[in-house]
């Protein structure tokens, strides 16, 4: 099962990947610069090499670029791809006083999304909208440490899809048009500002419109190969060939590309670094790059040793995480033996989720010997914790099973209690 993602995030704040919900933010920050809108913002002089284009990704679709070059505004090392997958449909709420602000939020929508290769259409009604676009007439908006002359809101699964937006625009704005670009370019997945490259996304006081490395970024973010939830090394690898062809394809005369390398090593450092400082995340995408070969030599004794270390995490959102990724094989190779255990040390806790997908082993006989009363107390259980899915399995399984099972399963549901941690 995914879980949805909403976290807030204020501009020097990581972003949280949990499996429980809360709400995120980009926003333009009052005192950032203003400028002129043009087609494409690139001056001769400031024309991006290779390297600032693949470090503002890290930074902007990652989340992730180093803190010591200040490309990113805020710092998470286990940054993942987050992008639409599904169309856009877009609904106006508040102040219509000015038509033409409206115009130019939907033609920058429709710009970006054609950019992305996404559809966008108006809702039929306000119910089936995924993506807001709300006026209001405001000094600033307070978004309590700061000041913000437009945000966005938006929330994303554990599959990195992109599920809904909310952008929220001030037509007092001094750059109505740079907060609009701003804010939209955010949306499509690119979450963060790169300070350091000539973007629309960074608070540079001479960009209001997309430039060469925005339009590099946004195309290479969108290609197939490209995928939701894809970690940061293979991100970066992949990315890396795909930004060579479309910035020549943009600009022919691009400075000649340069080596990935110390990007790679990096991002490398940033992981090694979190991963021991405990952060499972960090562990299962060195495990990864091991295992697969992204900026470094395969190595299979070092995949199951990361795994190893990441299993003996007494954080329950983590031990999800790894379950999940061992039991898909996403990230690190699957085990889905090794998957059902971490969902069982988590379900006898008490998480709901993990007691939904223990079932589901148990059930089916993922990693697991069927035992479908067994999948029945989990399944109820998970329904008591209110996981939609698990109640719609439970009534399913419990029309298949006689009824002195069922009563067996209602009697273990009836006994049962939590097990600490610390019991175990």
């Amino acid at each position: 099962m995914e879980a949805e993602n909403t976290v807030r995030q204020p501009a020097k704040s990581p972003i949280r990947r949990a499996v429980s919900a809360t709400v995120l933010v980009a926003a333009l920050w009052l005192g950032a610069g203003i400028g002129t809108a043009s087609a494409l913002v690139q001056t001769p002089s400031g024309t991006p090499s290779h390297e600032d284009i693949l470090r503002g990704f890290d930074a902007s679709a990652l989340s992730a670029s180093r803190d010591d070059v200040a490309y990113g505004g805020s710092y998470d090392p286990v940054g993942m791809i987050i992008k639409w997958q599904k169309p856009i449909v877009y609904k106006i709420e508040g102040l219509r006083a000015r038509p033409e602000a409206i115009t130019l939020a939907i033609a920058t929508l429709k710009q970006q999304a054609a950019l992305a290769g996404i559809a966008v259409r108006a809702a039929g009604a306000p119910s089936e909208a995924n993506y807001t676009i709300a006026f209001r007439n405001v000094a600033n908006f307070d978004l309590g440490d700061r000041k913000a002359v437009c945000y966005l809101t938006y929330n994303f699964n554990t599959l990195g899809h992109m599920q809904w937006a909310s952008l929220q625009i001030n037509l007092a704005a001094p750059d109505l048009e740079r907060c609009v670009r701003h804010e939209i370019l955010h949306g499509f997945g690119l979450l963060n500002h790169p300070h350091h490259l000539q973007s629309v996304l960074s608070y540079r006081t001479d960009v209001s419109d997309l430039t060469e490395a925005d339009l590099v970024m946004l195309r290479s973010l969108y290609d197939a190969r490209i995928t939701p939830a894809m970690s940061r090394l293979a991100a970066l690898v992949t990315v890396d060939g795909l930004i060579e062809a479309n910035r020549r394809a943009l600009n022919p005369r691009a400075p000649p590309k340069t080596d990935p390398a110390p990007v790679l090593r990096d991002a490398i450092a940033d992981l090694e670094k979190a991963a021991a400082n405990g952060n499972v995340r960090a562990m299962m995408y060195l495990a990864e790059a091991a295992w697969q070969g992204y900026g470094m030599a395969k190595n299979p004794g070092r995949v199951q040793a990361l795994i190893d270390r990441a299993a003996t995490t007494r954080d329950v959102i983590a031990r999800f995480d790894l379950a999940h990724a061992l039991g898909s094989g996403r990230y690190v190779p699957r085990d889905p033996a090794r998957s059902a255990a971490l969902y069982r040390r988590n379900a006898e806790l008490g998480h709901a989720v993990s007691q939904n997908n223990y079932a589901v082993a148990l059930r089916d006989g993922i990693g697991v010997p069927v035992d479908r009363t067994a999948a029945l107390v989990w399944f109820t259980l998970a329904a008591h914790g209110n996981v939609a899915m698990a109640e719609r399995s439970r009534q399913i399984l419990a029309k298949t099973l006689p009824p002195e099972q069922q009563q067996e399963a209602m009697r273990r549901v009836a006994a049962w209690k939590p097990v600490p941690e610390a019991a175990r």
